[in-house]
């Protein structure tokens, strides 16, 4: 494997990538190609870093390191972290140019659009949510995509407005398959939208767990200016449907009534990050809460904390979620979606949307901390055994390539 180390803000933050050609066991070759690579253009929503992102883009790493050609592109503009990982992992990145500005164009009624995917030639392209397909299914048709698979990974992305439920059942049929990370998800489209069962496969997020550890633990807590306090830790978007400024004010409270002395990271950015910032800074207690930004990669800050907290409003099987579990951190987390099942014995779940549950959750870990590491233990074998990468790419290979 190898490993590319960068240093952001003191801490070193680790990129894994493996060369394209790493294993043997290459992707079937289709009769008609000749002698070309299978290739895949995986479309993210944007280069920025996010749940579908990462998702998109470590599947992309391990599709290429089986032998396929993967591209990778962006509905939302060419620039963005994930553009120096596709880098770093060898992958090649390329604009797409989605309109922006023409309606016809924004919903894929766009000749640009079929010029730039015959130029590409991909044999497959995967897309992530609904919206993905509703800019690029068209233009893949007619461009001659033999293959297009759409991800969805959330029920909210879908059902929360009537444009989206809209496009939702009419484009369905522009895909060759529909996957979801969850079942509720299937159930929704199938039952509200009416999407053919047969049509929608339930495949789970893949996690490398061995790339997942704490070994240098002491290292990223030290880095971070970190005692023996209990350090939680929340990893995503700063946006409306992930509630960061419930958390904070939740965490917060909980300082001003116990003194306690613990620690919150929270790492990601969005449109909610001056909100979060003016409660840090006007708060008393606001000096233990550290507002790290948007990082490549969250390893190191998952090595340094305890205990991951979410308090979203709706959640598919969040992948950051995951990842905090593939390091041994037992979490605190709504019970919305798929959060529920990865959490049975293995965290603390809240009422969604309930402020006094939350806070009732971090005290009870601030009073018992002896129950996290028993927990943290589980949560890995966990994922190891439900949510292992080989499986999951193998699936994808076989709806991508056939």
């Amino acid at each position: 494997m190898r490993r590319i180390t960068t240093r952001v803000g003191g801490i070193r933050e680790r990129h894994y990538g493996r060369p394209l050609m790493e294993t043997s066991s290459l992707l079937a070759e289709p009769a008609n190609r000749g002698s070309r690579r299978p290739r895949i253009l995986q479309v993210l929503f944007s280069f920025r870093v996010g749940g579908s992102e990462m998702f998109g883009l470590h599947l992309a790493r391990q599709l290429a390191a089986r032998g396929a050609e993967v591209m990778c592109g962006a509905l939302d503009g060419p620039s963005g972290p994930l553009r120096q990982q596709c880098a770093d992992y060898g992958i090649r990145t390329v604009d797409l140019d989605v309109p922006t500005v023409n309606p016809l164009g924004r919903n894929g009624l766009s000749w640009g659009l079929v010029r730039r995917l015959r130029e590409l030639q991909p044999d497959a392209i995967h897309l992530q949510h609904f919206l993905g397909l509703n800019k690029l299914g068209i233009p893949a048709r007619l461009a001659g995509v033999r293959r297009i698979v759409v991800t969805e990974h959330s029920v909210l992305d879908v059902a929360q407005s009537w444009s989206g439920r809209t496009r939702a059942r009419f484009s369905w049929r522009l895909a060759s398959d529909v996957t979801v990370i969850h079942q509720s998800i299937k159930d929704y489209l199938c039952e509200e939208l009416s999407v053919p069962r047969e049509r929608v496969h339930v495949v789970p997020i893949g996690i490398d767990v061995d790339d997942y550890g704490r070994e240098d633990r002491h290292a990223c807590r030290a880095s971070l200016g970190l005692g023996s306090q209990t350090v939680f830790v929340f990893v995503g978007r700063l946006a409306s449907v992930k509630n960061v400024l419930g958390l904070l004010t939740a965490f917060l409270a909980v300082q001003s009534r116990t003194g306690a002395g613990a620690r919150l990271l929270v790492v990601g950015d969005g449109e909610e990050r001056g909100a979060c910032e003016k409660l840090r800074t006007s708060h008393p207690q606001g000096h233990l809460i550290i507002l790290l930004g948007e990082r490549p990669d969250p390893r190191p800050y998952l090595a340094a904390a305890d205990v991951f907290v979410m308090n979203s409003r709706s959640e598919g099987t969040p992948r950051a979620l995951l990842e905090a579990m593939a390091s041994g951190l037992p979490a605190i987390c709504p019970a919305v979606g798929g959060l529920p099942d990865l959490l049975a014995g293995r965290g603390w779940l809240t009422e969604p949307g309930d402020a006094a549950s939350l806070e009732a959750a971090i005290q009870g870990v601030l009073d018992h901390p002896d129950t996290i590491a028993s927990m943290g233990a589980r949560c890995r074998d966990y994922v190891r055994s439900h949510f292992d990468s080989r499986q999951i790419v193998e699936q994808y290979r076989r709806l991508l390539i056939g």
